[in-house]
């Protein structure tokens, strides 16, 4: 028989539950989910459902290299627009020495050893293509989550969208501004942290372009978890496009 105590304390952790349950699905939309999550919770979020990436990120081909150098020859736009993982975070390719006139091989991992898993272990990030130059990152500024204009082209870096003559990347919002040469590392304005990339592989024989992982999460107004122990987050309360391609203005 259930005395008087055991009854209360019942009664209260009942009372809890019907209380704080209300709250356990904005919670959980606040804190957003884990990439590798979202398989089991709608396959509709990702641009591919293999696992074949690093790090359990998808493989997923965003173009081939001929489209893209025919895309910068008969329209001189260097970036070529693609969603990952994520149907709604937007990316785009960029060729460095395209617009930089120079050899960009290799760029410093600015997250290396920040991040568990395979992609933290990544000391410096390789260029694809032909000439090692082709490089991806996101469109999504991790200051506050405005969209990059990375497909304006302007002569100055004081100008928002894309400097092509020194690869900065200005945000219209507030400011902040990329140097996408260095791994999008921050050298103006108040972004937290360098603009995540996306790690590409390139096939040799047929010259399709995939992406494969990020360096980093992209932005998120979420709380990390911490288990697993990397915080790749989707945000669900965000949600962005991806221009169609070629979409390159001028600007300035």
């Amino acid at each position: 028989m259930m005395n008087r105590r055991t009854f209360l304390r019942l009664y209260l952790v009942v009372g809890a539950a019907v209380a704080i349950a209300p709250l356990i699905k904005p919670l959980a939309d606040y804190v957003g989910y884990f990439y590798n999550e979202l398989g089991s919770i709608s396959k509709q979020y990702l641009v591919a459902n293999n696992t074949d990436g690093i790090g359990g990120f998808p493989k997923y081909k965003i173009t081939n290299i001929s489209t893209f150098q025919q895309q910068v020859k008969n329209s001189s736009c260097p970036v070529f627009f693609f969603a990952y993982p994520l149907t709604n975070e937007p990316c785009f390719l960029i060729d460095l020495e395209a617009i930089l006139g120079e050899p960009v091989p290799e760029i410093e991992n600015p997250y290396y050893g920040q991040y568990a898993g395979p992609l933290g272990q990544m000391k410096t990030i390789q260029g694809v293509g032909p000439n090692n130059s082709i490089y991806a990152f996101s469109d999504v500024c991790v200051h506050l989550g405005c969209q990059l204009p990375a497909q304006v082209l302007v002569t100055s870096s004081n100008d928002p969208g894309l400097d092509i003559e020194n690869s900065i990347l200005h945000c219209p919002c507030h400011g902040s501004m990329y140097l996408l040469k260095s791994g999008g590392i921050v050298v103006g304005g108040p972004a937290p942290r360098p603009l995540p990339m996306v790690i590409l592989e390139y096939d040799e024989n047929t010259g399709d372009i995939y992406a494969v992982g990020t360096n980093a999460p992209y932005f998120s107004a979420s709380i990390p978890r911490v288990n697993p122990s990397d915080n790749l987050l989707y945000d669900p309360r965000y949600s962005y496009s991806t221009p169609n391609n070629p979409s390159c203005s001028k600007g300035g």
